[in-house]
């Protein structure tokens, strides 16, 4: 008897986690109630992955995802931020993860569809590495002119950049973004260089911007927004396919006879693996969420508007923006970083 007992106090830490999975199945088996199995098979919070600080638009959407989870799924999810080499570093993390819906990604989609071009070192592969889940949102850019032009629409800026030698530039919030790379196309589509000034962020090119030290910037329309709203300068045209809902008359570059759109999204993946019915069990709850005229709202105070998808719509999307910036960054001259 006391040689049984020694044998069962060594094996306990070893069968003990098998016996913890095993419980559920065991209670459904000794006719437990619904709500003993729930209990029996908690599981840790999901975990959804920020490659940004908190405050900004993608962690906004990161904990309105969470709470979708936790309404749909019943289950705890949370929001981590790891911010860091331009949002890459939350990208590699996820990728790492198993691949059980346990960890998932949010993120606009330069990581996904323009990174590729400008990281010769990118330590993902984002169609092989990721199975998109659903896009939650989506918005426009902006092309904003500033008091420098003495112009108030985009025919009266390109008769102004015809003459404007030196003064032809544009802002944006930084190398390699994807406001430099739509400046870099707006630019070949017009057929007039203009020289490229990146900043640290949008708040700065935009009081340059409104203080007449630059021509012109790209940026989210939510960077513009209250600058255009006060008179201090103009956003003369986005990028989206349809007319941007916060700002009243301002036209597309495609229905200025431009050819560019691109619209602002941002969406969740899951790594490479993940089940289909586990992505399909994650869409449907998001969804769910976002037809919610409270969801609604939450994203509208953000500049933008709720974009559900299905996978193979954000897959063939995501090809089809990536494939498109490839000759605008070649043509750029931007040299790709490590």
């Amino acid at each position: 008897m006391n040689r049984r007992r020694i044998l069962s106090s060594a094996l306990f830490p070893l069968i003990a986690p098998h016996l913890s999975r095993a419980l559920p199945g065991a209670i459904l088996l000794a006719g437990a109630t619904p709500s003993m199995t729930a209990t029996a098979q908690t599981q840790a919070p999901i975990k959804i992955v920020v490659g940004f600080a908190p405050g900004g638009s993608v962690d906004a959407l990161a904990r309105l995802t969470a709470d979708a989870l936790q309404a749909g799924l019943g289950r705890t999810a949370v929001v981590e931020n790891r911010s860091g080499a331009a949002g890459r570093l939350a990208v590699e993390q996820v990728k790492a993860a198993a691949p059980d819906g346990d960890t998932l990604l949010i993120a606009p989609q330069g990581p996904m569809t323009l990174f590729p071009h400008v990281f010769r070192n990118l330590r993902y592969e984002p169609a092989r590495d990721f199975v998109p889940v659903t896009r939650v949102a989506s918005g426009d850019f902006a092309l904003t002119i500033g008091p420098l032009v003495p112009a108030k629409d985009m025919k009266g800026f390109r008769a102004w950049l015809a003459g404007a030698g030196q003064k032809a530039a544009f802002a944006s919030p930084g190398a390699g973004t994807l406001p430099h790379f739509v400046g870099v196309a707006f630019s070949r589509q017009i057929g007039v260089p203009m020289t490229h000034v990146p900043y640290r962020g949008s708040a700065l090119s935009m009081n340059d911007l409104a203080g007449g030290t630059i021509a012109a910037a790209v940026s989210p329309v939510t960077e513009a927004l209250e600058l255009h709203k006060a008179g201090r300068v103009n956003i003369i045209a986005t990028t989206g396919a349809t007319r941007t809902p916060f700002v009243d008359g301002v036209p597309t570059m495609k229905e200025l006879g431009i050819n560019l759109e691109v619209p602002l999204w941002f969406a969740v993946f899951a790594p490479a693996a993940t089940p289909t019915a586990t992505v399909d069990r994650l869409r449907q709850a998001i969804h769910t969420t976002l037809a919610t005229p409270a969801a609604k709202e939450r994203i509208t105070r953000l500049g933008l508007v709720a974009a559900p998808s299905s996978t193979p719509e954000l897959v063939a999307l995501q090809a089809r923006e990536r494939e498109m910036w490839e000759p605008v960054v070649k043509a750029s001259g931007f040299t790709p970083e490590e």
